[in-house]
């Protein structure tokens, strides 16, 4: 049986502010949110992406980023909005470098 995935285009850029992006396949479980998929590429792809990230119940914000130009909270973001297979860009907020 064929485990469903997802496409995260992650952003990964230099404190001189370039940077580009790069694809990471992620398996997908039920009620997995953005910020679970973020901590499985630092698992097994990107030891050295950094997440900022507090209280995973979507109260202080820390885990703001942006998804396809769009702010979102990456702890209440539910991976099931995007379609199996499908790919979405995420960076960090425009603010926050």
């Amino acid at each position: 049986m064929r485990m469903a995935e997802a496409i995260l285009q992650v952003f990964r850029g230099t404190q001189e502010g370039e940077g580009t992006y790069q694809d990471y396949p992620v398996p997908l479980y039920e009620g997995m949110v953005v910020l679970d998929a973020v901590h499985y590429i630092q698992a097994n792809y990107a030891n050295d992406l950094a997440v900022r990230w507090n209280c995973k119940a979507g109260k202080c914000g820390s885990c703001s980023a942006e998804v396809n130009g769009k702010p979102r909270l990456m702890c209440m973001t539910r991976m099931d909005q995007y379609p199996e297979g499908s790919r979405s860009a995420w960076s960090p907020c425009g603010a926050f470098p």
